[in-house]
């Protein structure tokens, strides 16, 4: 499992989602899961840090599995309601979809908050969704 630390910045969600870039290509992931994780950790990584407020961010990713820490706020994803579209597409408002992009992509998802740390677990397919 390789492991990286990051700040909670925005800046450093583009740094995140390079080295997750790079895991995947080393892993050998398929173009799919590479997408999907790439999709759900910039959606954590955003979120945790302009909504939770978060300072540092743990990333560790195997194979099957990438995990999420974060030291903001506690928010458990597997237990927010996704927003759906209401009405024509003309008049919806953007943003608060990451959530049900996170609960669609990642095959498995898993929450709990320890010593002050959200942890999120989220597994993807191999195959395409």
């Amino acid at each position: 499992m390789s492991a990286r630390d990051f700040p909670g910045t925005l800046e450093a969600a583009a740094e995140a989602e390079a080295w997750a870039a790079a895991q995947c290509a080393r892993l050998a992931l398929s173009a799919d899961a590479a997408f999907a994780l790439s999709l759900c950790l910039e959606e954590l990584f955003v979120n945790a840090v302009r909504h939770g407020g978060a300072h540092e961010i743990r990333l560790a990713l195997s194979r099957d599995e990438l995990e999420f820490r974060d030291d903001g706020a506690a928010f458990d994803p597997t237990q927010a309601a996704p927003k759906r579209l209401q009405g024509p597409s003309a008049d919806f408002e953007i943003g608060g979809f990451g959530v049900g992009l996170v609960q669609k992509y990642a095959r498995r998802l898993f929450y709990q908050r320890a010593d002050g740390w959200n942890i999120v677990r989220l597994a993807f397919s191999q195959a395409s969704r």
